[in-house]
This record gives C-alpha cells, structure tokens and sequence, in this order.
C-alpha cells in the first residue's frame, strides 16, 4: 500500500454549511412585538452567553505621562483580579469639548494596536484615539485581555499559558470556554470596569463608544449594559456572525457559543436602540477567498451585510428611533476607521 490509497478531498462531497437562521429563538425577525419586553429578554440571554462577571472597579496607578500633540497621555494599570492588572491609556485634551463625556476608544486584533490608536505607527486604527482627543475629547483607550502587553495572561506564571495573539495557540480562548466564559465576556466586563472608573476618579457621566473590528464587535456588545454610552461608532462588524467564521476566518475572540441558538449581532446592535448607531466599513472589505490578495481576516462587507442593516433597523423603528441609525460604506478602502466620518458622527449636536 501507498499514498494513492489514500482517500483524497476530490473523493468527497464537501459543501457542508450550518444552517442556524431558524434556530434564533430571541432574534427580534424571530419574535417581533413590544421593543422594551424584548429587550430586557434578549439583553438578559446575552449577559448569561457572554458570562458577563463583575464590572467593579480595582485600584488604578499611573505608571507615568508624557504630552503629545499637547493632549497629555497618562499610561494607567488597573488591579482586576488579584493575579492580573490589565492596563489603559487616558487621553486629555489642552480643552475639553464636553465636560462629563469621555470617548472609550475600542481596539481590535492587529500588531500594534495601541500604537496605532495613538497614531504611534500606520495601521488600520488611523490614530483614531489620538485624533478624537486632538478634537477635543477624553479618550479612554483600555487594552484588552488576551492582545498586545495582555498577550499571555499567565505570562509571569511558570509553566502556564494563557495566549492569544502570542503564537496563535489561542490558549485563553479555549481555557474561557472550558469554563463557560467567553473572551467577548471578559472584555466587556472590563470596558464596564474602565466606564465605572471614570465615573468614580474623574466625574464622567456621559460615554461615546468607537471600535474598529473585534472593537467594532465590542462597541456594539458593550453598551447595552451601560446607562452611560450616548453614541455609538462601530467599524468592520457589520453582517451575521456565521459568514463571518464561515468565510471570512475571523479572530476566535468574537465567538459567543451558542449565539447563533438564540439571536444574531443584528440583533446585538437593535440592543443599543434608541442611541444613535452607525456602522462602518470599508468597500473592499470582503472576504477573503474573494480577495485576489487573499490576505483580508476581517470582512464586514460580505453578503448578510444588507441583511444585518434591515433586521437591526427594524428593531429600532420598533424602539420609535428608525432614523438613529444608519450605514456609511467608505469608498476604496478596506479594513480601516474612517477617522473623519467617526470625528463628524461624535461632534454631531
């Protein structure tokens, strides 16, 4: 016997797609009706799917500050747990716009992703935290579990690996799973934390909420657990969860298991209802087996894309807000923060 005994993919029949669209048992095209009786159910399913835990505040310590640009920028680590301090970076502007309201400025995957929020290095980000404190706004940029310095959450542990970004082992995220949380849980739950911090150290009472990819995800699954974020800026998130494992070969971090049993991210953004909510993406931003570059991961704009903006602004002409919220496609870009349309969308009155 050789290798050509061996049976081949060409031998096989291989077109096996999941078929989940009927299984959404609270999504709102599923069960309709009063917005607000809805809501309080759908939002409650997706804190227990997320494993939503504590969102209260640990001692924070500025490690140190430095101006640039005159916006003054303070590296801040917060005590989250007894074995892990997770960090931030707060951004001040010589003069603040709107007093009271801070922006939570909400990172993705990428290398360099907080250098390129600060405008550090070129990347997708666009040094869009940066440039919302340089138009005048507190910025808060936390970094998430699992991605750049909080690569491997048992780094300092010998013998351990918590990792994620490091080698692509993706540790932490099957660790959550085998204990029924979920990287989307802990990540909100600290943006929650950072959003209570404020509000204690610095008076903030008002949150405007802006991400980039897996951050577009998190600034559409984050606020409807907050009673302070006013306005919403997700970018490269658009379109059903299941195109985007399916084809797009997203990032592990955006998995909520079970999800697709109960509802969709169409239904995650109609939770944000009645706050004004854009979403964004780039026009190239397609799949990438579609891609002659073959090289983009992310894919908000993919075929459930228009199906995703019809159910989410359903759901908010049901909550009486159906102008609130709306779609901006930036020509002839792919995967990035069109910086100008989020600075035009949070100056808005």
């Amino acid at each position: 016997m050789n290798e050509d005994f061996l049976i081949r993919h060409e031998e096989l029949v291989l077109r096996h797609v999941p078929q989940e669209a009927d299984r959404r048992a609270l999504s709102y095209a599923n069960v309709g009706g009063d917005f607000a009786a809805w809501r309080d159910r759908c939002k409650a399913k997706l804190a227990e799917l997320i494993h939503l835990s504590s969102t209260d505040p640990g001692p924070v310590t500025e490690l140190r500050r430095t101006d640039h640009n005159a916006v003054t920028v303070a590296a801040l680590v917060m005590q989250a747990e007894d074995d892990l301090t997770i960090p931030a970076y707060l951004l001040t502007p010589p003069q603040d716009r709107r007093p009271g309201t801070a922006v939570m400025a909400i990172h993705g995957h990428s290398p360099g992703l907080g250098e390129g929020c600060l405008g550090l290095a070129a990347n997708g980000y666009r040094g869009f935290a940066m440039a919302l404190a340089e138009a005048g706004f507190v910025v808060l940029l936390p970094i998430h579990r699992g991605f750049g310095p909080l690569r491997d959450l048992a780094l300092h542990r010998p013998g351990y690996r918590l990792d994620y970004e490091k080698s692509m082992h993706f540790a932490y995220v099957t660790d959550s799973f085998l204990h029924g949380r979920t990287v989307v849980g802990d990540n909100v739950s600290d943006l929650l934390r950072w959003e209570n911090w404020l509000t204690d150290a610095h008076g903030i009472e008002r949150i405007l909420a802006a991400g980039l990819s897996y951050g577009g995800d998190l600034a559409l699954a984050y606020p409807p657990f907050s009673d302070r974020v006013e306005r919403i800026f997700a970018s490269g998130s658009s379109g059903s969860f299941g195109p985007h494992f399916r084809r797009c070969y997203n990032g592990p971090a955006h998995c909520i298991p079970g999800i697709l049993n109960w509802m969709d991210r169409s239904d995650i953004a109609g939770l944000n209802a009645p706050r004004p909510l854009v979403m964004h993406y780039g026009e190239r931003d397609t799949p990438s087996l579609d891609d002659p570059a073959g090289e983009n991961y992310a894919a908000a704009c993919n075929e459930s894309a228009d199906t995703f903006l019809a159910e989410a602004k359903r759901i908010y002409a049901a909550a009486g807000a159906a102008d609130n919220i709306r779609m901006i496609v930036t020509p002839d870009v792919a995967h990035v923060m069109d910086v100008e349309a989020l600075v035009e969308f949070l100056t808005r009155d």
